[in-house]
């Protein structure tokens, strides 16, 4: 087990000082959700992340399917195995949108995590709106990843059902666009913004989870507004 770089070596401080799992926030959400999980924080940061012009942060709803908690070193080092070995859409399309964006398969080239660090599911995404408050809103456990992960793009794989709360992590959230785009035989919610968070600009696109997408038509629309925003 190790911590791979610098970020991922923060992003534990900060778990830390925040006492991730122990504070009163998190409290007080395990009392309203019976059965949650350890926090699961930031699955990793890659090496070559900070030397990237664009720096790219996928973000999915919650950990599921993930139960070696609390938050640690070993996630990092679990996160990369789960890259080379886990089919699984949200893992494999990732992969293919790296690939097709940076030209190598490696997760070094990315962050990613999640917006909601519990879960008391294996299979379907069983967060409620209590979770969402305490979580994103109260403890601002996102927030505080952005901040010392300082991306320049992210991508949320939330579908809508987070999108009052993907606003409420910036400072300024300026939509640019909301739309549909046809992935396969089905219509997805795109949703595109620059956001500020303290004194930085970034991207922001908001799209569905990749489970049961069309892999090219998915994995082409997200490659292609990486490559096309700056």
């Amino acid at each position: 087990m190790a911590v791979h770089n610098n970020i991922e070596k923060n992003l534990l401080t900060m778990y830390k000082k925040m006492h991730l799992g122990n504070c009163t926030e998190c409290s007080k959400c395990k009392d309203e959700n019976k059965g949650l999980s350890n926090p699961v924080g930031c699955w990793l940061v890659g090496n070559e992340f900070q030397q990237q012009d664009k720096r790219i942060m996928f973000v999915g709803k919650n950990a599921r399917g993930y139960s070696d908690g609390p938050t640690g070193e070993k996630v990092f080092d679990d996160s990369r195995e789960l890259w080379n070995e886990k089919k699984w859409a949200y893992w494999d399309y990732t992969r293919a949108i790296v690939k097709k964006v940076f030209c190598v398969d490696s997760p070094e080239y990315i962050a990613f995590t999640n917006m909601i660090k519990c879960n008391n599911s294996h299979d379907i995404d069983t967060t409620t709106k209590s979770m969402k408050d305490h979580c994103i809103a109260n403890l601002k456990i996102l927030r505080n990843e952005i901040m010392v992960i300082n991306p320049t793009h992210i991508i949320f794989y939330t579908g809508r059902y987070y999108d009052d709360y993907i606003e409420k992590v910036f400072d300024c959230f300026n939509e640019k666009n909301n739309t549909i785009k046809r992935v396969g035989k089905k219509d997805m919610p795109w949703r595109e913004a620059e956001v500020k968070i303290g004194d930085t600009w970034l991207n922001v696109l908001r799209v569905w989870h990749p489970e049961r997408k069309k892999k090219v038509d998915y994995v082409d629309a997200v490659s292609d507004w990486i490559l096309t925003t700056s």
